[in-house]
C-alpha cells in the first residue's frame, strides 16, 4: 500500500477567543507536518484581533479578518478557499480538540484509504465529562443524519473533519453558523466518498468557559439535516476535480451513449418521428450519426425501404447497432464523421434520403457537414435534419451531451442554404418537451437525461400527437426539423412552403 505524508492546511474559525488563540496556534505549529495555519476571525470584539497582529510576519500563519460577523460556516468557507496544501483540517480555537490527534486523523488519507476523515469523541477517546443533554443531543442528531445519509458515523457534530483539499474546495457551503456539520455530512454522502472515522480526545468546556453552541443550534441542525439530505440542488463546482483525487473515482460514463440507450425503448417516439418525415423517406436511405440504431430500426420496419446505410464516427456504436438489429441484408454500416469529406464507398452511391437526427449540434462547422451530406443525394433526394431548438433553454444537459448550440428555425435554414440546399419544409415540434428540458436543465440543474423520463414521455406520445400542432404553433418546441433538397443553383433556397409540428421526448 502506498503511503505518503500529506501537507496540511489547518483552518481555524475564531470569534472572541483571546484567552486561547495563542495556545492553539502554538499547539498546531508543534505538529510534525508541512503546514499552513489559516485563521479566519469572525469580527471578534474581545481583543482577539489585536493578538492576531502578532502573526503578521509569521510565514506559517495567514490571518483573514472578516468585516462583519457571519458565523462559523461562513468563516470556514473563506478558510477553505484560502487553503493551498494537500489536506484541510478544521480546528476550533477553544482547546476542546487536541492537535496531537492529527497523525491519527491523517493516517487513512496518507494510506490512500480515505477521502474524508471524522474525529469521533465517542470512539474510546479520552474526553472531559460534561453535559449529558449535549451528549444525548449529539447522538440523536448523528442518528438522524445517518438515517438520511446511510453513513454509520458515531459523531456527525465533531469539529475534527479532514478533507482532501480538492474535495472541500469544490463543494458549495451555504450554512452560516453551526449548520455546516450536517450540511457537509449530507453532501459528502451524496458524492460517494470514502469516509473514515477515528477516535479523538475531547476536552469540552462549559458555558462559563466560553462555549457558544446552544439548543437553538441543535433545533436548526434538524432542519439542516432534512434540507441538505433531501435537496437535489447541484452543490459541486468541479466534479472532475473531485474525481481526480478520490480513492475510488466512479467509472467514466459516456453521456452520449447513455442518452442513446435512454431512447432505445422509446419506440412510440421513434416511430412517430419516422411517421412525420414519411413522405421524405425513399428507397435508399443513409443515416448520419446512427448511434445504436434507434431510427434505423424504424426504417427497416418499412417495406418500402430497400437499403439502409448506417454511419457513425464510433465503430463500437455501429457494432452495438449490428448486435441489436441482427443480419438484415438491407443494412450496411460505414464509419464516417460528417465533418470529413464522404468516403469513396458512399460517393459511389446516391441516396434518396439522408437523415441526420440530433447530430448537427455536435459539429462545430455545421455548414461544412451539411455540405458533405448534400454531396451524397441523388437528384430530387431529400436531406432531413433534426436538431434541438430554443437557445434560451440551453443548459448543462446540452453541455454534457456535447452540444455546441440549440437552433432557431432561421439558423437551421441558414446552415442548409449555405450548404447549397433548398429548404422545403420547417417543422417545429414538442412544446411539452421544451418545458421538460427547461425544467430539468435550467431549474433542476440536471446534466444527464434519465431513462425513466424518456419512458414516461413515450407513454404520452399517443395523447400528445393529436394536439402537438396546437401546442407548438405559437411557441415552437424542443426541436426543429428541416426537409431540404439540392438547390438548382447550389445556393439560395425557395421560400418555405409548409410548416408542420412534431414532438420529441425529453
Amino acid at each position: 500500500m502506498t503511503t505518503s505524508q500529506s501537507s496540511i492546511s489547518v483552518v481555524i474559525p475564531v470569534y472572541n477567543e483571546r484567552k486561547t488563540i495563542r495556545e492553539i496556534v502554538r499547539r498546531v505549529k508543534a505538529t510534525p507536518r508541512e503546514k499552513e495555519i489559516i485563521i479566519v476571525d469572525d469580527c471578534s470584539t474581545d481583543g482577539t484581533r489585536q493578538i492576531l497582529r502578532e502573526f503578521d510576519n509569521d510565514p506559517q500563519v495567514k490571518v483573514v479578518l472578516q468585516m462583519q460577523n457571519g458565523g462559523k460556516g461562513n468563516a470556514l468557507k473563506v478558510g477553505f478557499q484560502a487553503a493551498t496544501k494537500d489536506v484541510v483540517i478544521v480546528q476550533d480555537a477553544d482547546l476542546e480538540y487536541d492537535p496531537d490527534d492529527y497523525e491519527a486523523l491523517l493516517r487513512p488519507i496518507d494510506n490512500n484509504r480515505a477521502d474524508v476523515v471524522y474525529g469521533s469523541r465517542f470512539l474510546y477517546g479520552e474526553h472531559r465529562v460534561l453535559y449529558f443533554r449535549h451528549s444525548l443531543g449529539n447522538r440523536f442528531l448523528t442518528l438522524l443524519s445517518n438515517l438520511f445519509t446511510d453513513l454509520n458515523l458515531t459523531d456527525m457534530e465533531t469539529c475534527y473533519k479532514v478533507f482532501k483539499r480538492d474535495i472541500i474546495q469544490n463543494i458549495e457551503i451555504e450554512s452560516a453558523r453551526f449548520g455546516f456539520e450536517p450540511e457537509i455530512t449530507a453532501k459528502i454522502a451524496k458524492l460517494d466518498l470514502h469516509v473514515y472515522e477515528v477516535p479523538v480526545r475531547y476536552y469540552g468546556r462549559s458555558y462559563a468557559e466560553g462555549k457558544k453552541i446552544t439548543w437553538k443550534d441543535g433545533v436548526a441542525a434538524l432542519r439542516h439535516i432534512l434540507n441538505y439530505s433531501m435537496s437535489r440542488k447541484n452543490f459541486v463546482r468541479d466534479l472532475s476535480a473531485i474525481h481526480r483525487v478520490m480513492v475510488s473515482p466512479p467509472a467514466q460514463t459516456d453521456v452520449g451513449v447513455d442518452t442513446l440507450e435512454a431512447f432505445e425503448d422509446a419506440r412510440r417516439y421513434n416511430s412517430w418521428i419516422c411517421e412525420r418525415i414519411e413522405p421524405a423517406i425513399g428507397e435508399r436511405v443513409l443515416e448520419v450519426g446512427s448511434g445504436i440504431g434507434n431510427i434505423i430500426s424504424e426504417l427497416l420496419a418499412r417495406k418500402t425501404v430497400r437499403s439502409v446505410v448506417a454511419t457513425d464516427l464510433s465503430a463500437s456504436s455501429l457494432a452495438t447497432l449490428r448486435d441489436r438489429l441482427g443480419n438484415d441484408d438491407r443494412l450496411t454500416t460505414q464509419v464516417w464523421n460528417a465533418e470529413d469529406p464522404p468516403p469513396t464507398s458512399l460517393l459511389a452511391e446516391k441516396f434518396d434520403t439522408i437523415i441526420c437526427s440530433n447530430v448537427l449540434e455536435h459539429i462545430e462547422n455545421h455548414e461544412k457537414a451539411a455540405g458533405h451530406m448534400r454531396q451524397l443525394l441523388k437528384p430530387n433526394g431529400k436531406l432531413v435534419i433534426l436538431v434541438p431548438a430554443g437557445p434560451a433553454i440551453y443548459s448543462g444537459l446540452d453541455e454534457d451531451l456535447g452540444h455546441f448550440r440549440r437552433y432557431t428555425r432561421d439558423e437551421l435554414r441558414r446552415v442548409l442554404e449555405t450548404a447549397g440546399c433548398r429548404v422545403e419544409r420547417v417543422i417545429d415540434h414538442n412544446l411539452v418537451g421544451a418545458i421538460g428540458w427547461w425544467w430539468a436543465g435550467k431549474v433542476r440543474g440536471r446534466r444527464v437525461l434519465r431513462a425513466k423520463d424518456t419512458k414516461t414521455f413515450d407513454k404520452l406520445v399517443p395523447l400528445l400527437k393529436p394536439i402537438d400542432g396546437i401546442l407548438t404553433k405559437p411557441f415552437g418546441g424542443v426541436s426543429v426539423i428541416a426537409i431540404s433538397s439540392v438547390a438548382a443553383d447550389g445556393a439560395a433556397s425557395d421560400r418555405v412552403r409548409e410548416t408542420e409540428v412534431v414532438a420529441q421526448p425529453v
